[in-house]
């Protein structure tokens, strides 16, 4: 790589500063209800801590979505497109708040748990915002049909991801109510939900950039359906596998009931580390 080409590439970087800087104030003033975010911050509240570090994780994972994609027809045009599509970036993080406290923890006023280091809280926003990121990043690499297919790719993406979440909550987790574990504080509960969101997300990922293409939108809906379902049973397959051979000492309900928060962390890395190899390799 030559000097001409680490110059662009500090200007991409300086883009992507210009958007994190955009996206704090944009998480500062939506937290400004509840608490000031840099206060927070350097009084060492973990869990609003950990919803920024989330926040600007997403980002950069959606800003490689951004630098991923074709390259315009000059150098100027293509800072542009790439600033846009940052801009976009960031409502699509922050958009990820709304979806986490409205949806995923139906009844839990997240910004108030944050300002009560509710850290289990700020687990399940830290796999929100990654989730997002990792969305966003294939609906921009996935764009075939411009702006507005980035956009319907990102809805569609996050409401699959609801769904399957509130399916889990309700359906596999129905012996144990991890909205209210987290709730009361349990850190467990939010590692493992914080991480099988993240898990999710690389599936949806998959299935969103494997899309597209010459053919109909009801063909499109069509593939976008089977690899997200099959790529969620072959993953769900192997947390079967994951919890006989891996964590061999207690079951997830103990896990889950007791708070053991290294066999959580645990589970949710190797949770994680399934779904990024079955999108990359599998589906």
């Amino acid at each position: 790589m030559n000097i001409e080409q680490y110059g662009i590439y500090i200007l991409y970087t300086l883009i992507y500063i210009g958007c994190a800087v955009i996206l704090k104030y944009t998480l500062n003033v939506l937290a400004s209800k509840q608490y000031l975010a840099d206060a927070e911050l350097a009084g060492g509240n973990v869990a609003v801590g950990l919803r920024r570090t989330g926040a600007q994780f997403g980002l950069a994972i959606a800003m490689m979505g951004v630098l991923a994609g074709s390259a315009a027809d000059s150098l100027m045009h293509d800072l542009m497109i790439t600033g846009l599509y940052g801009l976009i970036a960031v409502v699509f993080v922050a958009s990820a708040l709304v979806t986490a406290d409205k949806w995923v923890l139906p009844g839990i006023d997240n910004l108030s748990e944050l300002k009560s280091a509710n850290v289990a809280v700020g687990f399940v926003e830290l796999g929100m915002l990654t989730a997002t990121g990792i969305m966003a990043y294939a609906s921009i690499v996935g764009d075939s049909g411009g702006l507005g297919a980035s956009v319907a790719y990102f809805v569609a993406g996050q409401l699959t991801l609801v769904a399957l979440v509130l399916f889990y909550e309700k359906l596999v987790l129905r012996h144990h109510n991890i909205v209210e574990s987290i709730g009361k504080g349990k850190v467990t509960s939010g590692i493992y939900l914080g991480g099988k969101m993240i898990a999710y997300a690389l599936i949806l990922k998959s299935a969103i950039v494997g899309n597209g293409g010459d053919v109909s939108l009801l063909q499109q809906v069509e593939e976008y359906l089977l690899v997200a379902v099959s790529g969620m049973l072959l993953l769900y397959l192997f947390e079967v596998i994951i919890d006989v051979l891996i964590i061999t000492s207690s079951k997830l309900a103990d896990i889950l009931a007791e708070n053991r928060m290294v066999p959580a962390m645990q589970l949710a890395g190797m949770k994680i580390g399934v779904a990024l190899i079955l999108s990359n390799a599998v589906l």
